[in-house]
């Protein structure tokens, strides 16, 4: 059976959702706006115009099926259209885009058991707006409960106000799902070093977030000899300096403070306090834990709060064979590729339903920035073999 990729539909979707949210610092579509909506929208319009049908679950998480889907056993695809702030085009959108042609592709040369492809467009996957990531996929598999949705922006305002009033009641949608794929730009710089087209995850690596607090004395910057000062920017310069290092000793952790916010913030005061962030990830859970309790042991006067875990999410076996398999059938040239980021795929995977990622190569290893890239004969491939492998899972 041959199976005919609508090249013109990816290049025309892919261009439509990107207008949403562009400015020339890049692109933001944050979760619940106008920009978010207006992509959503042209998908549902492609989707539609392919004869499936479209609806939001409770969570806000856009499912695509065919009218006639069965209740579990769903071969599905999909991403995100949320955007990190200023980011670039190919995170998330990609995988829905990518996925939506796949899917309407396999439809069009009538494979059997059609009926029970989907596409999922999750929300909020990001987390860039409430400090969410992952919050669709997340929810739906009971990691999010309804306190959740009382998360508010910089702004003060809630998901609950903008969003999903009630999202736990898509708790448990993932057991419709038999195996999910997913197709996203590759995030870093393996692929294009190796002259390999497609990189075939085998796992996504555990990560964590936290938020920490030194405490000083706010005191005057001219009269206040340094003998004498508590000045807390420096304990925390002291504290990101340390998880550089204690990243640095283990092989595979990466550790990153994304966000130091000093109190008062005036030119001419010691910092009295300072808040920060630090994001830790290592390809196993017990390598990302020893990062931080170093931490923990080493500043026992800063107040280090956990915020969010995922632990090391490990993608099915016969599901990467598929990948491995279809890209050698269609000749593209294809290699195992662990990720250290964090997507729904992951969360899918942590909950029981066999999943497994599919990545593109990037000239520049650049991603959640407007220079991220990945050539259209590239993804398109990438479509390819995304479409073999789900057909595959329909017998």
């Amino acid at each position: 059976m041959t199976i005919e990729i609508d090249a013109e539909l990816h290049r025309r979707l892919f261009a439509g959702i990107n207008e949403q949210g562009f400015s020339p610092e890049g692109w933001t579509r944050a979760p619940w706006t106008d920009e978010l909506r207006a992509a959503e929208q042209l998908v549902i319009d492609a989707a539609v115009a392919g004869g499936m049908v479209c609806e939001h679950d409770p969570a806000g998480n856009l499912w695509i099926t065919d009218p006639q889907a069965p209740a579990d056993g769903l071969v599905a695809t999909g991403s995100h259209l949320d955007t990190v702030p200023k980011g670039g085009a190919f995170d998330g959108t990609l995988g829905v885009v990518g996925g939506l042609v796949a899917v309407l592709a396999l439809r069009a040369a009538g494979v059997p058991n059609a009926e029970r492809l989907a596409v999922i467009s999750f929300a909020d996957e990001e987390g860039s707006r409430f400090n969410t990531p992952c919050f669709g996929s997340r929810t739906m598999v009971g990691t999010f409960g309804d306190e959740v949705a009382d998360a508010t922006d910089k702004d003060g305002i809630s998901i609950r106000d903008v969003g999903p009033q009630d999202p736990t009641k898509a708790a448990g949608l993932q057991r419709r799902i038999g195996c999910y794929f997913e197709i996203h730009v590759e995030q870093g710089l393996a692929l294009d070093p190796a002259d390999v087209s497609l990189g075939v995850a085998t796992r996504l690596s555990a990560r964590g977030r936290w938020e920490w607090e030194v405490v000083g004395e706010a005191n005057h910057a001219g009269t206040t000899p340094m003998a004498g000062r508590r000045d807390a920017l420096v304990r925390a310069a002291e504290l990101v300096l340390a998880a550089q290092r204690e990243a640095e000793a283990r092989a595979g952790a990466v550790a990153t403070v994304g966000r130091l916010t000093p109190w008062p913030g005036g030119t001419n005061v010691i910092p009295g306090r300072v808040y920060g962030t630090l994001d830790v990830r290592a390809l196993d859970n017990a390598t990302r834990d020893a990062v931080v309790q170093a931490l923990v042991d080493g500043f026992p006067d800063v107040a280090i709060e956990h915020k969010s875990t995922d632990d090391a999410a490990i993608f099915d076996p016969g599901l990467i064979g598929d990948l491995h398999a279809c890209a050698h059938d269609l000749g593209v040239s294809a290699m195992d590729l662990p990720s250290y980021a964090g997507h729904d795929a992951g969360t899918l995977a942590l909950s029981g339903v066999p999943s497994v990622m599919l990545f593109t190569r990037s000239p520049n290893g650049i991603s959640h920035n407007p220079a991220e890239h990945s050539d259209e004969s590239v993804c398109l491939d990438a479509i390819r073999v995304l479409a073999a492998a789900m057909a595959r899972r329909l017998v």
